[in-house]
Protein backbone atom coordinates (compact mmCIF):
# COMPACT_ATOMS: atom_id res chain seq x y z
CA UNK A 1 0.00 0.00 0.00
CA UNK A 2 1.04 3.55 -0.97
CA UNK A 3 2.51 5.63 2.12
CA UNK A 4 1.99 9.18 1.83
CA UNK A 5 4.39 10.87 4.39
CA UNK A 6 8.28 10.89 5.75
CA UNK A 7 9.95 12.98 6.93
CA UNK A 8 9.15 16.52 7.29
CA UNK A 9 6.24 15.83 5.69
CA UNK A 10 3.40 18.18 5.85
CA UNK A 11 -0.40 17.88 4.92
CA UNK A 12 -0.55 18.76 1.34
CA UNK A 13 -3.59 21.28 0.26
CA UNK A 14 -4.80 21.35 -3.02
CA UNK A 15 -6.34 24.37 -4.29
CA UNK A 16 -8.86 25.71 -1.34
CA UNK A 17 -9.14 21.95 -0.30
CA UNK A 18 -7.02 19.80 1.88
CA UNK A 19 -6.38 15.72 1.85
CA UNK A 20 -8.68 13.46 2.46
CA UNK A 21 -8.14 9.88 3.79
CA UNK A 22 -11.23 7.32 4.24
CA UNK A 23 -9.34 6.97 7.78
CA UNK A 24 -7.16 8.98 9.81
CA UNK A 25 -5.83 6.49 12.96
CA UNK A 26 -5.02 8.59 15.91
CA UNK A 27 -1.81 6.41 17.99
CA UNK A 28 -0.71 8.34 21.15
CA UNK A 29 2.63 6.99 22.10
CA UNK A 30 4.40 6.90 25.82
CA UNK A 31 8.05 5.90 25.06
CA UNK A 32 6.91 2.12 23.48
CA UNK A 33 9.02 2.50 19.85
CA UNK A 34 9.09 -1.24 19.30
CA UNK A 35 5.22 -1.49 19.26
CA UNK A 36 4.78 1.55 17.59
CA UNK A 37 6.76 0.36 14.38
CA UNK A 38 5.04 -3.25 13.78
CA UNK A 39 1.70 -0.94 14.53
CA UNK A 40 2.43 1.21 12.09
CA UNK A 41 3.27 -1.26 9.07
CA UNK A 42 -0.08 -3.35 10.10
CA UNK A 43 -2.16 -0.08 10.10
CA UNK A 44 -0.96 1.07 6.80
CA UNK A 45 -0.82 -2.78 5.33
CA UNK A 46 -4.52 -3.34 6.34
CA UNK A 47 -6.55 -0.59 5.66
CA UNK A 48 -6.96 1.00 2.90
CA UNK A 49 -7.21 4.98 2.32
CA UNK A 50 -5.44 5.70 5.48
CA UNK A 51 -3.00 8.28 7.70
CA UNK A 52 -1.39 7.89 10.84
CA UNK A 53 -0.84 10.61 12.98
CA UNK A 54 1.10 9.72 16.08
CA UNK A 55 1.21 11.77 18.95
CA UNK A 56 4.23 11.67 21.30
CA UNK A 57 3.56 12.14 25.10
CA UNK A 58 6.44 13.32 26.09
CA UNK A 59 8.49 11.30 28.33
CA UNK A 60 12.60 12.56 27.50
CA UNK A 61 14.06 13.95 24.52
CA UNK A 62 16.18 10.44 23.50
CA UNK A 63 12.39 8.46 23.26
CA UNK A 64 11.06 11.37 21.71
CA UNK A 65 13.67 11.20 18.75
CA UNK A 66 13.42 7.78 18.47
CA UNK A 67 9.08 7.71 18.05
CA UNK A 68 9.78 10.41 15.41
CA UNK A 69 11.83 9.19 13.17
CA UNK A 70 9.60 5.66 13.64
CA UNK A 71 6.85 7.58 12.75
CA UNK A 72 8.42 9.61 9.98
CA UNK A 73 9.90 6.73 8.58
CA UNK A 74 6.73 5.25 8.74
CA UNK A 75 4.83 7.67 6.69
CA UNK A 76 2.94 9.11 9.46
CA UNK A 77 2.59 12.87 10.96
CA UNK A 78 4.10 13.13 14.31
CA UNK A 79 3.26 15.67 16.85
CA UNK A 80 4.80 15.88 20.53
CA UNK A 81 2.41 16.87 23.62
CA UNK A 82 2.88 16.56 27.12
CA UNK A 83 2.46 13.81 28.73
CA UNK A 84 -1.65 14.66 30.25
CA UNK A 85 -2.80 11.47 29.90
CA UNK A 86 -5.03 8.89 27.42
CA UNK A 87 -7.34 11.45 26.74
CA UNK A 88 -5.35 15.07 26.63
CA UNK A 89 -2.91 13.10 24.27
CA UNK A 90 -6.24 11.40 21.90
CA UNK A 91 -7.63 14.75 21.49
CA UNK A 92 -4.70 16.78 20.78
CA UNK A 93 -4.68 14.33 17.50
CA UNK A 94 -8.46 14.23 16.99
CA UNK A 95 -7.73 18.33 16.95
CA UNK A 96 -4.96 17.79 14.39
CA UNK A 97 -7.08 15.52 12.14
CA UNK A 98 -9.82 18.09 12.09
CA UNK A 99 -7.54 21.09 11.01
CA UNK A 100 -5.70 19.63 8.81
CA UNK A 101 -7.45 16.50 7.03
CA UNK A 102 -10.78 16.10 5.04
CA UNK A 103 -11.90 12.17 6.82
CA UNK A 104 -14.96 10.30 6.96
CA UNK A 105 -13.71 8.45 10.69
CA UNK A 106 -10.54 8.39 12.96
CA UNK A 107 -9.24 5.41 14.43
CA UNK A 108 -8.18 5.21 18.17
CA UNK A 109 -5.18 3.11 18.47
CA UNK A 110 -2.96 1.68 21.02
CA UNK A 111 0.51 1.52 19.87
CA UNK A 112 0.94 -2.01 21.06
CA UNK A 113 -1.93 -3.46 18.21
CA UNK A 114 -1.76 -4.96 15.28
CA UNK A 115 -4.78 -5.19 12.65
CA UNK A 116 -5.21 -8.82 11.66
CA UNK A 117 -8.50 -8.36 9.53
CA UNK A 118 -10.09 -5.17 8.58
CA UNK A 119 -13.27 -4.98 6.44
CA UNK A 120 -13.79 -1.08 5.11
CA UNK A 121 -17.04 -2.53 3.13
CA UNK A 122 -18.83 -3.74 5.49
CA UNK A 123 -18.17 -0.32 7.78
CA UNK A 124 -19.30 1.63 4.90
CA UNK A 125 -22.49 -0.75 4.54
CA UNK A 126 -23.45 0.37 8.30
CA UNK A 127 -23.78 3.94 8.55
CA UNK A 128 -26.11 3.82 11.19
CA UNK A 129 -22.95 2.63 13.42
CA UNK A 130 -21.14 5.94 14.92
CA UNK A 131 -18.85 3.98 16.73
CA UNK A 132 -17.30 0.72 15.65
CA UNK A 133 -15.66 -1.75 18.30
CA UNK A 134 -13.58 -4.46 16.37
CA UNK A 135 -13.23 -7.86 17.81
CA UNK A 136 -10.28 -7.38 19.90
CA UNK A 137 -7.86 -10.05 21.38
CA UNK A 138 -5.77 -9.77 23.86
CA UNK A 139 -2.09 -11.95 23.95
CA UNK A 140 -4.46 -14.72 26.53
CA UNK A 141 -6.47 -15.15 23.65
CA UNK A 142 -9.24 -13.35 25.76
CA UNK A 143 -11.89 -10.91 23.65
CA UNK A 144 -12.05 -7.33 25.11
CA UNK A 145 -14.79 -6.22 23.09
CA UNK A 146 -17.71 -5.49 23.91
CA UNK A 147 -16.70 -4.06 27.42
CA UNK A 148 -20.29 -3.55 28.06
CA UNK A 149 -23.78 -4.63 25.72
CA UNK A 150 -26.21 -2.86 27.95
CA UNK A 151 -25.96 0.57 30.70
CA UNK A 152 -25.96 -1.19 33.68
CA UNK A 153 -26.69 0.79 36.38
CA UNK A 154 -26.60 -1.95 39.11
CA UNK A 155 -22.83 -2.36 38.29
CA UNK A 156 -22.31 1.09 37.82
CA UNK A 157 -23.16 1.24 41.80
CA UNK A 158 -21.86 -1.48 42.74
CA UNK A 159 -18.28 -0.68 41.28
CA UNK A 160 -18.66 2.84 42.66
CA UNK A 161 -19.41 1.62 46.49
CA UNK A 162 -16.45 -1.05 45.48
CA UNK A 163 -14.26 1.72 44.47
CA UNK A 164 -15.21 4.34 47.21
CA UNK A 165 -14.86 1.66 50.17
CA UNK A 166 -12.79 -0.17 49.39
CA UNK A 167 -14.82 -3.09 49.16
CA UNK A 168 -13.53 -5.89 46.62
CA UNK A 169 -16.67 -8.41 47.12
CA UNK A 170 -18.71 -5.07 45.96
CA UNK A 171 -16.71 -4.25 43.27
CA UNK A 172 -16.19 -8.11 41.83
CA UNK A 173 -19.72 -8.25 41.98
CA UNK A 174 -20.44 -4.88 40.02
CA UNK A 175 -17.63 -5.91 37.13
CA UNK A 176 -19.40 -9.93 37.52
CA UNK A 177 -22.70 -9.03 36.44
CA UNK A 178 -21.62 -7.66 33.49
CA UNK A 179 -19.64 -10.25 32.46
CA UNK A 180 -22.77 -12.35 32.55
CA UNK A 181 -24.92 -10.25 30.87
CA UNK A 182 -21.81 -9.84 28.05
CA UNK A 183 -21.15 -13.60 27.72
CA UNK A 184 -24.69 -14.05 27.31
CA UNK A 185 -25.22 -11.63 24.34
CA UNK A 186 -22.04 -12.75 22.54
CA UNK A 187 -22.80 -16.41 22.93
CA UNK A 188 -26.15 -15.22 20.89
CA UNK A 189 -24.46 -13.29 18.64
CA UNK A 190 -21.08 -15.76 18.24
CA UNK A 191 -22.36 -16.96 14.11
CA UNK A 192 -23.94 -13.89 13.57
CA UNK A 193 -21.42 -11.95 11.00
CA UNK A 194 -23.63 -8.58 10.96
CA UNK A 195 -23.21 -6.25 13.12
CA UNK A 196 -24.69 -5.87 16.30
CA UNK A 197 -25.50 -2.85 18.87
CA UNK A 198 -23.55 -2.71 22.52
CA UNK A 199 -22.84 -0.14 24.68
CA UNK A 200 -19.17 0.41 25.64
CA UNK A 201 -15.70 -0.21 23.49
CA UNK A 202 -12.44 -1.09 24.40
CA UNK A 203 -10.24 1.99 23.98
CA UNK A 204 -7.28 -0.41 22.70
CA UNK A 205 -8.89 0.60 19.22
CA UNK A 206 -12.01 2.08 18.09
CA UNK A 207 -13.71 3.91 15.40
CA UNK A 208 -15.69 6.54 14.98
CA UNK A 209 -17.46 8.07 12.30
CA UNK A 210 -16.53 11.88 11.62
CA UNK A 211 -20.88 12.63 12.12
CA UNK A 212 -19.85 11.14 15.55
CA UNK A 213 -16.91 13.36 16.43
CA UNK A 214 -18.22 15.96 15.77
CA UNK A 215 -21.74 15.63 18.16
CA UNK A 216 -19.14 14.17 20.82
CA UNK A 217 -16.46 16.89 20.36
CA UNK A 218 -14.50 17.44 22.45
CA UNK A 219 -14.14 13.43 22.38
CA UNK A 220 -12.36 12.35 25.84
CA UNK A 221 -12.69 13.95 29.04
CA UNK A 222 -9.19 15.95 29.62
CA UNK A 223 -9.69 15.56 33.80
CA UNK A 224 -8.84 11.67 33.10
CA UNK A 225 -5.30 10.65 33.09
CA UNK A 226 -5.88 7.03 32.41
CA UNK A 227 -8.96 4.32 32.75
CA UNK A 228 -12.54 5.19 32.36
CA UNK A 229 -12.37 6.61 28.89
CA UNK A 230 -14.43 4.27 27.97
CA UNK A 231 -17.03 4.47 30.05
CA UNK A 232 -17.06 8.74 29.03
CA UNK A 233 -17.06 7.58 25.45
CA UNK A 234 -20.26 5.17 26.09
CA UNK A 235 -22.29 7.85 28.02
CA UNK A 236 -21.82 10.45 26.00
CA UNK A 237 -22.64 8.77 22.89
CA UNK A 238 -25.63 6.80 24.50
CA UNK A 239 -26.68 10.51 25.08
CA UNK A 240 -26.27 11.85 21.98
CA UNK A 241 -27.77 9.14 20.56
CA UNK A 242 -24.88 7.51 18.47
CA UNK A 243 -25.27 3.50 18.15
CA UNK A 244 -21.84 1.41 19.04
CA UNK A 245 -21.98 -1.45 17.34
CA UNK A 246 -19.80 -4.51 17.66
CA UNK A 247 -17.98 -5.67 13.98
CA UNK A 248 -16.56 -9.07 14.48
CA UNK A 249 -15.28 -9.37 10.96
CA UNK A 250 -12.40 -6.43 12.14
CA UNK A 251 -9.99 -8.29 13.74
CA UNK A 252 -7.13 -6.60 16.39
CA UNK A 253 -4.99 -8.16 18.23
CA UNK A 254 -3.80 -6.33 21.78
CA UNK A 255 -0.32 -7.06 23.43
CA UNK A 256 -2.56 -5.34 26.31
CA UNK A 257 0.47 -4.70 28.17
CA UNK A 258 3.22 -3.09 25.93
CA UNK A 259 3.03 0.51 27.14
CA UNK A 260 1.45 -0.13 30.98
CA UNK A 261 4.94 -1.53 31.75
CA UNK A 262 6.46 1.45 30.80
CA UNK A 263 4.78 3.71 33.08
CA UNK A 264 5.55 4.77 36.76
CA UNK A 265 1.80 4.92 37.41
CA UNK A 266 0.31 3.18 40.72
CA UNK A 267 -2.51 1.33 38.68
CA UNK A 268 -5.21 0.56 41.13
CA UNK A 269 -4.83 3.96 42.82
CA UNK A 270 -5.28 5.53 39.37
CA UNK A 271 -7.87 3.17 38.44
CA UNK A 272 -9.92 4.25 41.47
CA UNK A 273 -9.74 7.72 41.13
CA UNK A 274 -10.44 7.63 37.30
CA UNK A 275 -13.89 5.26 38.22
CA UNK A 276 -15.05 7.86 41.29
CA UNK A 277 -14.51 11.03 38.88
CA UNK A 278 -16.69 9.12 36.14
CA UNK A 279 -19.52 8.12 38.44
CA UNK A 280 -19.45 11.07 40.01
CA UNK A 281 -19.29 13.31 36.98
CA UNK A 282 -21.65 11.17 34.60
CA UNK A 283 -23.14 8.32 36.12
CA UNK A 284 -24.58 9.97 39.71
CA UNK A 285 -28.21 11.63 38.91
CA UNK A 286 -27.99 10.38 35.62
Amino acid sequence: MKRIGGRGYKPRKVGDRVEHFKYVAIVLVYRNVKDLEECIDSIYRRIPDSKIIVVNAFHDEESKGRIQKAAENGGCIFINVENKGYSYGNNRGIEYARENFSFEYIIISNPDITVGKFDSDMISRHPEYGIIAPRIIAASGRYQNPMGVIRNRLSERLEFIGFEKNNKFLLMAGIGINKLIRKAVVTIHRFDKRPYRIYEAHGSFVIMSKIAIDALYPVYDENLFLFAEEGVLAYKAKKADIKTGQFDEIVIYHKEDGSMKLSNLSLNDEMKKANLYFYKKYVAGS
